[in-house]
């Protein structure tokens, strides 16, 4: 039998606004990233018509929230009917944002279109009047669905009264957290929404899980293959890097083929830029600190101006990087940036003076603005730091020289305090747990924080670098 294909998408979230951009954007900027989450709805039932896959199928969170907006219902309606014409069928799985309890389910949908239930159901694909393929599916019943609903599949013998051959490819559907996936949220909720493992999955006997509700595109695990494709339309800074679907060739063989398919018109970017003159800063504490950078980083100039440009230039040239070779031409049409500048050198007292840095994103943005394909700076993060002898002050026999030797010990460098020699591979976290438990881990901190410990490493090392860079402004005369 010729090989099952299909395209799997989740986390379309119609109709959501973009997070942490400004409200006072250019009007044709504000447009595009309003039409956003539609147009990526768009480029996906296009993909599906021009591949013409046995079905597509979308793993929940189809809306941004239980009553999702009529624009977004009827949006998801009318491309359902295009692809139920063109023969393409449609699964949905609801998720945690569009539950079975929300207003969305009331939508008519045309034949073709399969909605899943409160319970797993199992639905054969025909070819040729033969099974190709059993699509099996359960919705949230509420938007707090804390079951693992993981264990409630099997593999199926027979699908509504049909015979289902040994070899027929079976796909499972399900919003869920697997635990332990990259890109899992970090708040202490993190695991409500149907939690399961890779081995919970794996024991349902199915050949592939077509997942949603974690937004990073990943394959988890092979034979059976479990996937995440991502969301269709990153929302925010973390949601960086090309987002879409995946078209899924599944063989008679148990052999599987994923094609990642960009279809985000707008796209998140983090480009970094250094400003020492060198492209060597010393001191290196993972993200956050200010290492050795990568031969590809440019390095900023004396001048802010100087420095301006290389920004602009970074940004075209991280503009520009398209789809892999073979994807379709879905062109992007905005890109937001995140500029990190890193580093150290005389431009990070300039940087520091009060409105500089405002100034250079203001001066980006009207750059950006008349670049075609639009360029938006969202935001500027200065991780740089003074241009001064950091082995010199960490050897001074003084206050400043034992808080710098403290800050090298919780990075784990070769710097260790006095009668301390063994590093600490684990002093940075240890540190911000003593410094920051008092914030984080109250009522109201960890209500809108977050615990302490969850701070990724990056985070952490920021932090180190602000510390220490006070540090130096308050104990150092100039």
């Amino acid at each position: 039998m010729p090989a099952f294909r299909f395209v799997h998408a989740a986390d379309l979230h119609l109709d959501a606004a973009f997070a942490g951009v400004s409200r006072d954007l250019p009007p044709r900027l504000a447009d595009r990233l309003h039409r956003a989450t539609f147009t990526a709805w768009e480029r996906l039932v296009e993909l599906c018509l021009a591949e013409r896959p046995d079905a597509l199928i979308i793993a929940g969170d189809v809306h941004n929230h239980e009553d999702g907006s009529l624009r977004a219902q009827v949006a998801l309606r009318d491309g359902c009917a295009r692809l139920a014409d063109a023969g393409v069928r449609v699964f949905i799985a609801h998720g945690n944002h569009d539950p079975l309890t929300s207003r969305v389910k009331s939508l008519h949908w045309p034949d073709g279109v399969t909605v899943f239930g409160p319970q797993v159901e199992a639905h054969p694909v025909a070819r040729d009047g033969r099974v190709a393929a059993v699509v099996h599916g359960i919705s949230h019943e509420t938007d707090r669905e804390g079951r693992n609903l993981a264990k409630r599949f099997a593999r199926a013998a027979t699908a509504q009264g049909l015979e289902v051959p040994p070899g027929a490819p079976q796909i499972g559907v399900l919003h869920c957290n697997v635990g332990g996936a990259p890109g899992s949220p970090v708040s202490h909720d993190a695991g409500r929404y149907a939690p399961c493992t890779l081995d919970d999955l794996a024991a349902t006997g199915l050949d592939y899980w077509a997942l949603g509700h974690i937004h990073l595109p990943q394959v988890l695990r092979a034979r059976p293959h479990v996937v995440y494709p991502g969301s269709t339309q990153g929302l925010h800074i973390n949601e960086d890097g090309p987002r879409g679907c995946q078209l899924v060739t599944l063989h008679d063989d148990g052999e599987v083929e994923l094609e990642f398919r960009p279809l985000a018109p707008v796209r998140w970017q983090v480009v970094e830029v250094a400003i020492d003159n060198g492209g060597n800063s010393g001191d290196n504490c993972g993200k956050g600190g200010d290492g050795p950078g990568d031969a590809d980083t440019p390095n900023g100039g004396a001048s802010l101006e100087a420095l301006h440009g290389l920004i602009l230039e970074a940004m075209q040239h991280a503009a520009g990087e398209d789809a892999p070779p073979g994807a379709p031409a879905f062109p992007i049409e905005v890109t937001l940036f995140r500029v990190v500048l890193r580093g150290r050198g005389p431009l990070d007292r300039q940087l520091r003076r009060p409105g500089a840095a405002g100034a250079l994103l203001e001066m980006l943005r009207e750059a950006g603005a008349s670049l075609d394909p639009l360029v938006w700076v969202k935001d500027i993060e200065l991780r740089t730091r003074p241009d001064v002898d950091m082995d010199a002050l960490r050897r001074r026999d003084d206050l400043l020289g034992e808080v710098l030797r403290v800050a090298a010990a919780v990075r784990g460098l070769p710097e260790q305090p006095a009668g301390d020699p063994a590093a600490c591979p684990d002093g940075l976290r240890a540190l911000a747990a003593a410094v920051l438990g008092p914030l984080y881990d109250g009522a109201r901190g960890r209500r809108f924080l977050g615990p302490s410990d969850a701070l990724p490493p990056e985070d952490l090392a920021a932090l180190l670098d602000d510390a220490e860079r006070i540090c130096c402004d308050m104990l150092e005369a100039d």
